[in-house]
């Protein structure tokens, strides 16, 4: 069986140590989601979601890493949050999950 790394044990193999604040890792959410690596964005995206200066921009990675991962109710959520933080250009994404999946509804 395959298992896949923590996003931890990941971060110490390739450089030797985590993230200690929020701005960290964003920063490494933004490595995995450079890599296509989304559910490790989703798994390190959090402390940034906590922190008022990395919320906005760890919230956008959040939605478009559960809509590449195929979680299309979290997604939709997620970008209406994003929207919600200032992130305009999440609309056309929303609404154009909204025309492929007309039976999504925002919970």
């Amino acid at each position: 069986m395959d298992q896949r790394k923590s996003v931890r044990d990941a971060l110490t193999d390739m450089v030797g140590f985590c993230p200690k604040d929020a701005i960290g890792w964003l920063y490494a959410a933004r490595g995995f989601y450079k890599l296509k690596d989304y559910h490790s964005v989703i798994e390190c995206v959090t402390p940034a979601l906590r922190n008022e200066r990395t919320k906005r921009e760890g919230q956008h990675l959040l939605a478009f890493s559960f809509l590449q991962t195929g979680q299309t109710e979290a997604a939709a959520g997620a970008f209406f949050k994003s929207i919600s933080y200032g992130n305009d250009t999440d609309w056309q994404p929303l609404v154009e999950l909204f025309l492929d999946q007309p039976k999504l509804t925002l919970k």
